[in-house]
């Protein structure tokens, strides 16, 4: 029983991280959910990066801003970029990792709908998804429960609002002034009241409020995300310079 609510606990947390909603929530040990999430999440990573044959900056920035928002430590960070590895080599069995996490998260649920959400957003970072992108993505959605006009659906949708969180030429770092509105050369406490004018105006708690559509609600949520990784990835980079 024990255990069972300390992984109910973690999977509420990590949705509320990766959804926006609570940028902030504490994670407690998942134990063997959290196991199969990082791991299934971050293999596919690799893959999906390594099947054009590069694996480029931006998929790689984009899997640091996942494990960020996932707020990883320096242990968890290390174990994610080595199932980032192993996926990128094709004896690992990626579809397999998916098989073992649908038995903890379920089809169709909604920790289910994040992690293809964000295996076809890392897709949409070199621009478009390319045929053996779209082929694997199709057979993770369908393990997870999803039909192949459900997949197409979700894929337009992020297309469609690729402009607020893509990385445009120029990489992360120029994406993550533009996400915030400001230019290179603002001072540090402007970026910081940036985010958390766009934060309040994004947050996915005041949408639900206002009784906005679901499909609104999920825009709300990316571009929540979006805000977060980019305040987050100006706030590194400023530390490190």
């Amino acid at each position: 029983m024990l255990a069972l609510l300390r992984n109910r606990a973690y999977k509420q947390a990590i949705i509320e991280r990766l959804n926006g909603s609570d940028p902030e929530a504490s994670v407690p040990n998942g134990g063997r959910t959290q196991q199969l999430f990082t791991m299934a999440l971050f293999a596919v990573m690799g893959r999906v990066s390594k099947l054009d044959g590069l694996v480029c900056e931006d998929e790689i920035n984009f899997a640091s801003s996942i494990m960020r928002q996932m707020g990883f430590d320096t242990l968890q960070r290390q174990k994610a970029i080595n199932y980032f590895d192993q996926g990128k080599q094709l004896n690992t069995d990626v579809m397999q990792c998916v098989q073992d996490l649908l038995r903890v998260i379920g089809p169709r649920s909604e920790l289910a709908q994040l992690f293809l959400r964000i295996q076809c957003r890392l897709a949409y970072t070199k621009g478009e998804l390319r045929l053996k992108e779209k082929m694997l993505l199709r057979d993770v959605a369908e393990v997870l429960g999803y039909d192949k006009a459900e997949f197409l659906d979700m894929c337009r949708d992020l297309q469609r609002h690729a402009d607020f969180w893509q990385p445009r030429r120029g990489g992360f770092l120029r994406n993550a002034y533009r996400v915030l509105q400001l230019e290179p050369d603002v001072e540090d406490g402007e970026i910081r009241r940036a985010y958390l004018r766009l934060m309040s105006r994004y947050h996915p708690d005041k949408l639900i409020r206002e009784n906005l559509t679901e499909e609104s609600l999920r825009l709300a949520q990316e571009k929540s995300m979006a805000i977060r990784d980019a305040y987050e990835t100006l706030c590194g980079y400023r530390k490190a310079h």
